[in-house]
């Protein structure tokens, strides 16, 4: 790993932003410590387009139907006076300028044409990247966050848990070779050891020397396409020196190898395909060679696209290429600072695209904050992930050489994030891969709920990593132990009881809670549709016959079960029972206040009562009081405990002792008077 000491010398990822235009990232070696380095400043162009050259400005993006031939694209441009600027390899999308008429009323009747899907401006896009850039984390804190504190210009101490668990999510895999997402943003070094391994080849344009005959060996308009394509160049180098620094970071985090050098990223077993459409030029970032790159993708089948990138305006052209795709849509939701859902609040796409498969990322820092520059939404924003402060690679160049490495933030460095855990689910459910919303919606529900997000985006929540791979449900065991609860008071009709069950177990994240519902003489009723215990409390009538149905929930949100229980029966025994025996000095007592309406009383030391029956729970009922004495209690010959009787107030039938097993079977139950006065009420059998 090329980088020197953190602080003063260290590699920052500085962009400047304007509001259609980027500047290059450059690698800063300080000579001294400073609190900043000073951004590379642009030219900015307009929302509007005013400043660009007018032709750039009038463009005209058409996306025509996939039925449409040939003839009827030309037919459609002919009727509507176009001039074809440039069209797309496969002929559905054309660039074309309505000379001598107004864009807008051009753009309104090519709406209107059965030919044509949809109609937008050639808007420019920029990269999600924020200006306020901040250098000098030394740890991954997105991926596993342990509340550290970083120094460096400034300090700052992390809460831990404010991550994607990537750590604990890669334990289950590194994601599959076979899952491609394709990158499409400013380049690609494949030259940097961390993502050599990492780049997508293209089938038909290797082995047998096609990597580069100069022959377009598949026969998809592009010629030696071997690892992506380069649309602002149109050649097939996915790096050019100078120019990829945001989409090479992007990368890294995406999937850099887990090499024993330097970074890795979320998935480091996937593949990244390289697609360039935009630079620092300013020449271009253009929605048409945004639109080629997305068709592209599509074209290789290609389910997981990210996008770090963006503009104030929407666009219908770039909406269905998106939809065509039938990919995952991670978009960064932009870096104004601004609720996009407020009227006049800036948006930013195609973050706020209402594609179904399109997913918007908000950033968030490591103490779980939205940082001032990230974009949020109610209703336009879905989920956050990590970005501020986030270490990635970086191309070589501008003193740094080799394996280089560079700090940055924004919502750019947040979508991937998001795109690495969408690679994750995508390797271990293929299934939701055929399907872009069902795997949009994993990851949205199985984010971690986050307080400073909530009511700011639309889930609420932090992507997690662990939580969107857990597709097993968990296992699950029946209720096996019913015992009286101890230090209730029971009544001549019911007895409140204890239901336990063992612990649920599930292969990745873990077992959140439990729901358990009870079959009576009323059928069945919930007792509890959220326990994060291994127990619940019920009460039971005496004499009917009760079943427990147990389900586990993960932190996935994966519910395992149902299970049922044994059925059960509690029944109370008085102190006269046959099930009953004993030995020494006993006497009934008359009281109201006894269950059966007498206890059975002794104050002399050793006396014992004994009981004997078969089942799974059992209960010692007596009353209690200030002057009552203790008991020592043996469960099958074993001691037990002894029992104290004496209370501030007198209280009758009080469970004073309780005792369950995992099975029904036959027990004896004795209770020996070590001091004071003992009476005994009842018994209550769990069976």
């Amino acid at each position: 790993m090329a980088r020197v000491p953190r602080h003063p010398r260290s590699i920052v990822l500085v962009l400047a932003v304007g509001a259609l235009a980027l500047g290059p990232a450059l690698p800063v070696a300080a000579a001294e410590p400073r609190l900043a380095d000073a951004p590379l400043t642009l030219p900015v162009s307009t929302a509007s387009g005013d400043e660009l050259p007018p032709e750039t400005a009038d463009q005209i993006l058409v996306r025509y139907r996939s039925t449409a031939t040939p003839a009827q694209r030309r037919a459609v441009a002919s009727a509507h006076g176009l001039t074809r600027v440039r069209l797309s390899s496969d002929g559905r999308t054309e660039v074309a300028l309505a000379k001598g008429r107004s864009p807008a009323a051009a753009r309104r009747d090519l709406a209107a044409d059965p030919m044509v899907v949809a109609v937008a401006p050639n808007h420019q896009r920029e990269l999600a990247e924020d200006i306020s850039d901040e250098p000098d984390f030394e740890s991954l804190w997105g991926l596993h966050n342990t509340g550290q504190t970083i120094s460096g210009t400034s300090t700052q101490t992390g809460t831990s848990g404010v991550d994607i668990d990537a750590l604990e999510a890669l334990a289950a895999g590194l994601g599959s070779s076979t899952v491609v997402v394709a990158v499409i943003d400013d380049g690609i070094d494949f030259s940097h050891p961390d993502l050599a391994a990492r780049a997508w080849t293209n089938p038909g344009e290797s082995g047998g020397g096609r990597e580069a005959n100069g022959v377009d060996d598949d026969h998809n308009g592009f010629v030696d396409d071997i690892h992506g394509w380069d649309f602002c160049n149109d050649d097939n180098s996915v790096h050019d020196a100078g120019q990829d620094g945001h989409g090479t970071h992007v990368a890294g985090t995406i999937a850099a190898s887990l090499d024993g050098q330097g970074v890795v990223g979320v998935a480091p077993g996937v593949r990244l395909m390289a697609l360039k459409f935009i630079d620092s030029s300013g020449a271009c970032g253009f929605d048409d060679l945004a639109v080629d790159a997305i068709d592209y993708a599509a074209s290789f089948g290609v389910r997981i696209i990210n996008a770090s990138w963006g503009g104030p305006q929407p666009s219908t052209v770039l909406d269905a290429a998106i939809a065509d795709s039938h990919a995952l849509f991670v978009a960064a939701a932009g870096n104004s600072g601004s609720n996009m859902d407020a009227k006049g609040g800036q948006r930013f796409y195609p973050a706020a695209s209402t594609v179904p498969g399109v997913l918007s990322v908000a950033a968030v820092d490591q103490t779980g904050r939205l940082p001032n520059f990230s974009n949020y939404g109610k209703t336009s924003v879905d989920i956050a992930a990590p970005g501020t402060n986030i270490l990635s690679t970086y191309p070589a160049g501008g003193g740094c050489s080799g394996a280089c490495y560079a700090w940055s933030a924004g919502t750019s460095m947040a979508a991937p994030h998001v795109s690495g855990v969408a690679a994750l689910v995508g390797s271990r459910i293929p299934s939701l891969l055929a399907t872009p919303t069902s795997l949009r919606a994993r990851i949205l529900a199985t984010g971690k709920p986050l307080a400073a997000t909530a009511g700011r985006t639309v889930t609420g929540r932090l992507v997690n990593a662990l939580r969107a791979i857990d597709a097993v449900r968990p296992t699950v065991l029946a209720p096996d132990r019913f015992g009286v609860s101890l230090g209730s008071t029971i009544s001549s009709k019911r007895v409140r009881t204890v239901v336990r069950w063992p612990a649920a177990t599930d292969d990745v994240s873990g077992v959140a809670r439990y729901a358990i519902q009870r079959h009576g003489p009323g059928g069945w009723s919930t007792v509890t549709d959220g326990t994060g215990e291994r127990f619940v409390r019920s009460t039971l009538r005496f004499g009917s016959s009760y079943t427990f149905r147990l389900r586990a929930r993960d932190r996935a949100g994966n519910v395992g079960g149902p299970v049922d229980s044994a059925t059960i029966r509690a029944s109370l025994h008085q102190d006269g029972s046959s099930l009953a025996r004993y030995s020494g000095s006993w006497r009934v007592v008359r009281s109201a206040g006894a269950s059966g309406g007498r206890y059975r009383r002794s104050s002399k030391t050793g006396a014992w009562a004994e009981f004997r029956f078969t089942g799974r729970g059992f209960g010692l009922v007596t009353p209690v009081g200030p002057s009552r004495g203790r008991v020592a209690i043996y469960a099958d010959g074993v001691p037990i405990e002894t029992v104290s009787l004496r209370r501030a107030a007198n209280d009758s039938r009080r469970v004073i002792f309780s005792r369950s097993w995992t099975s029904s079977g036959p027990h004896t139950i004795r209770f020996v008077v070590v001091s004071g006065k003992v009476d005994l009420d009842a018994f209550v059998a769990i069976r």
